[in-house]
């Protein structure tokens, strides 16, 4: 394999200069003018979720933020100045949840020099259909803003809820990695703000009590370790970190990339594995005991495709991909730069090439074993927002999750976990539910390609204007 370069080089910083200067592109979605107090989707089939069927030739009403009622097709009398949209041959279904995204960071590769722009971020995850999405760490003095901003209006976004600073050992993921790849006079900053590195149960903590007061609505703590030389939190400390947490009224998300990561996570209290077991093939003798713990698990097969796959040869991008993304960003991927620093990363990314039918069984038979699967794609270089979530729906399939489990775990499962209740406020297509809603041309419980064949975005039972960069 090539050797990649992964840090920003020295011409990175007139690339940065030129998009500072640069002309806004015009957003992939906006809010209409004026924005309809009713919304009618007539003749249209409705994806109930949470059983897996399809409810045939319906007319929806939304009135306000909330669908008010669902009728057999023509049996209904909507309010005179409703807006109406033609469900014919469509399919209604709740937006999607991502459980492990990054709002503020670049998809861009590191090599490109690219600034993140998380209003870009936004819109683009709202483009293809998400209007939910858990962000699992971000750096502290970006996302809590970030955050306010959506719920004033001030930003179009999904619904955010949010992590904040990552807690690690001193020296682990991804404090290590942010040394070794990023420029000093970047590294130390990022590290500051993204991250808290705690090797004792006081230090652990204050640490939760400081991101606690900030606002977080829930604590990540990094288990795995990345690379394999670095340290990783000790069990007395993780056990600290997730009982303050909660006492603090918030529940503990763990990075895990081993059996074993995730069993030490399990036993500390943890509430959700924000990645599969991705280094090795779970033995047969452990799924069980995982399952047992009643633990959900974002596997994101997807981020660990995306580097698997990275110098093996053209990036075939996807639609959603070429609608949200410039063609010279997803270009950039197809000739990574060779060069020593890259090096290093090469026998972590042919581990991963050599792991992937094992992130496809492991999901397989933990599923067949009771765990709940949520959906989630780990954003970053390589994983676009919104797009990159409709590739981990396609690789949940190959696990042997039908196109309706699949669904599920991308809506109503990831509803429930978010809202702690089996009767969320949203993730379903239910009278009285939020209208965060998704049309898609043709049937997905069918065929998870219909998902992405998107016909219209409706977040508060608005619907949004989109308009794609390049069709």
């Amino acid at each position: 394999m090539k050797a990649i370069d992964c840090r920003v080089p020295a011409f990175g910083l007139l690339a940065l200069l030129l998009v500072a200067c640069s002309k806004p592109a015009p957003p992939l979605v906006a809010m209409p003018e004026p924005v309809p107090k009713a919304v009618l989707i007539s003749q249209v089939d409705v994806l109930d979720v949470r059983q897996g069927q399809m409810l045939r030739d319906q007319d929806v009403l939304i009135e306000g933020e909330r669908i008010s009622r669902i009728e057999p097709a023509g049996s209904m009398q909507a309010p005179a100045d409703v807006q109406r949209i033609s469900g014919d041959g469509a399919t209604l279904l709740p937006g999607l949840i991502d459980m492990h995204a990054h709002l503020t960071y670049s998809s861009a590769p590191r090599w490109a020099g690219e600034l993140p722009d998380p209003p870009r971020n936004l819109q683009a995850y709202l483009y293809s259909g998400v209007t939910a999405a858990l962000d699992t760490g971000a750096m502290v003095n970006r996302i809590f803003d970030l955050r306010r901003k959506v719920e004033s209006g001030e930003l179009l976004g999904p619904h955010m809820q949010v992590a904040g600073p990552m807690m690690t050992a001193t020296g682990g993921h991804p404090a290590a990695l942010i040394e070794r790849l990023a420029p000093w006079w970047i590294g130390w900053y990022v590290i500051r703000h993204q991250v808290r590195q705690v090797d004792t149960p006081q230090q652990a903590q204050a640490a939760v009590q400081e991101v606690a007061g900030l606002g977080a609505d829930v604590i990540k703590v990094m288990v795995d370790r990345l690379p394999e030389d670095v340290p990783r939190i000790d069990e007395a400390t993780l056990r600290a970190l997730v009982q303050e947490a909660s006492e603090q009224g918030l529940r503990t998300v763990a990075h895990v990339g081993t059996t074993e990561d995730a069993i030490l996570a399990a036993e500390a209290g943890v509430k959700l594995w924000v990645h599969g077991i991705y280094k090795e093939r779970i033995a047969d003798a452990d799924i069980e005991r995982l399952a047992a713990y009643g633990i959900p698990m974002v596997p994101t097969s997807v981020v660990f495709e995306n580097y698997a796959l990275l110098g093996r040869g053209p990036r075939e991008a996807t639609q959603l991909e070429r609608e949200t993304a410039s063609a010279e960003i997803l270009g950039a991927f197809d000739e990574p730069p060779q060069t020593e620093e890259g090096k290093a990363l090469i026998p972590f990314l042919e581990l991963l090439h050599s792991q992937r039918a094992n992130w496809r069984d492991n999901v397989r038979r933990l599923r067949a074993a009771g765990v709940t699967i949520l959906a989630g794609s780990d954003t970053q270089a390589g994983v676009f927002p919104g797009a990159g979530l409709h590739r981990e729906l396609m690789i949940l399939a190959e696990s042997e999750m039908s196109p309706a489990e699949v669904l599920r775990s991308a809506t109503y499962d990831g509803a429930r976990w978010l809202a702690q209740s089996d009767e969320p406020d949203f993730g379903l297509v239910e009278v009285g539910k939020r209208a965060d809603l998704l049309l898609v041309n043709g049937d997905p419980s069918e065929s998870l390609e219909a998902v992405s064949d998107i016909r219209a975005v409706l977040l508060g039972g608005v619907p949004l204007k989109r308009q794609p960069i390049q069709p």
